[in-house]
């Protein structure tokens, strides 16, 4: 079955594995845009009550028919997860949207490239970073679930007249917020490979991630008596409390200044993706002719395309509290 047909049989039969209650509801399957412009398409089912309904991805339940044939079981699964998301939906938007105040604290930015994202950044409130092909975006979060998968909505021009508030009076609020709300988190980078904590990396991604970052680390049953033997650590890693969206943490005031003051070195910034940030102390690694390289290779063979958040590599001087981009040939002290 070609995913076309897929799609289209998902949309004819899902109500027979939904309760009574979905009746009169209207299934529909939307094309919906993400980060660096990746769409993907979701059924959306919504009865005249629902003030929001869940978007539930057809992507993956096609790879898994593709695998096993077996439609009636992935309608089973998608009308579960339904009814799951719609259960927590009924904690989303516990404010008044058209109020500013009641929207105020929960104002947030996401660090998101600003290049693969015309189409779905247009008309949306943000703020470019000089020097960067970074751009700032402001966004409402609708819940306080820091969990993976959180709601929230993007912030269009239109509602700052709604609100009456200034661009500028917007961003500045939403910055504050996010270091509140996803505190900055940074540790060393063999540190954490070195406690497994990769998230939902595959065994090849985390091989390819040691790769890229050319780290020696030991085999799991040596890696309690030989972790001592790779300090002092050259490379970190910089993100936020909920590791979502992390690598956010570079427009936070004074914290690039701050790692400079404590580490008493520049340093290079690798945007590995728009959830963390890899940064090298410049004596750590020389070379810096070969970052960009290194961070584009990653790009194309180990970060999911909707994750990626820039190709280029930047260069903190902590005397100038200057980020640029870096150059080929020997960096200013």
């Amino acid at each position: 079955m070609t995913y076309e047909k897929f799609m289209e049989q998902v949309k004819e039969q899902i109500m027979s594995f939904l309760p009574e209650e979905y009746a009169n509801a209207d299934v529909t399957i939307q094309e919906v845009s993400k980060n660096n412009n990746q769409k993907f398409h979701a059924i959306c089912i919504k009865r005249p009550e629902d003030r929001i309904v869940p978007n539930v991805y057809l992507e993956d339940y096609y790879r898994t028919y593709e695998d096993d044939g077996n439609m009636e079981n992935i309608l089973t699964a998608i009308a579960r997860i339904y009814k799951k998301n719609m259960e927590n939906n009924e904690n989303l938007l516990p404010f008044e949207v058209k109020d500013y105040e009641s929207v105020k604290n929960r104002l947030y930015v996401v660090a998101l490239n600003r290049n693969n994202n015309q189409d779905y950044l247009r008309d949306a409130v943000r703020r470019d970073i000089a020097e960067t092909d970074i751009t700032s975006v402001v966004r409402v979060l609708c819940t306080n679930n820091q969990e993976k998968g959180m709601s929230s909505f993007m912030v269009k021009s239109g509602m700052l007249e709604m609100w009456g508030i200034s661009r500028e009076e917007i961003y500045e609020q939403a910055l504050k917020n996010t270091e509140r709300i996803f505190k900055p988190d940074m540790r060393n980078i063999k540190e954490i490979l070195l406690s497994g904590c990769m998230g939902t990396l595959s065994e090849e991604e985390q091989e390819g991630f040691r790769s890229f970052l050319n780290l020696d680390i030991p085999e799991q049953d040596q890696r309690a008596e030989k972790s001592k033997e790779i300090l002092p650590y050259e490379q970190y890693v910089l993100t936020n409390i909920a590791q979502i969206n992390g690598a956010t943490a570079i427009l936070y005031p004074n914290l690039l200044q701050e790692i400079g003051e404590a580490t008493q070195s520049n340093f290079f910034i690798l945007p590995s993706s728009i959830h963390e940030l890899i940064l090298i102390p410049v004596n750590e690694f020389p070379e810096a002719e070969k970052l960009p390289v290194m961070v584009e290779e990653a790009n194309r063979s180990i970060v999911s395309p909707v994750d990626m958040l820039s190709d280029s590599v930047y260069y903190y001087n902590r005397k100038k509290n200057q980020l640029t981009p870096v150059l080929y040939g020997e960096e200013e002290e």
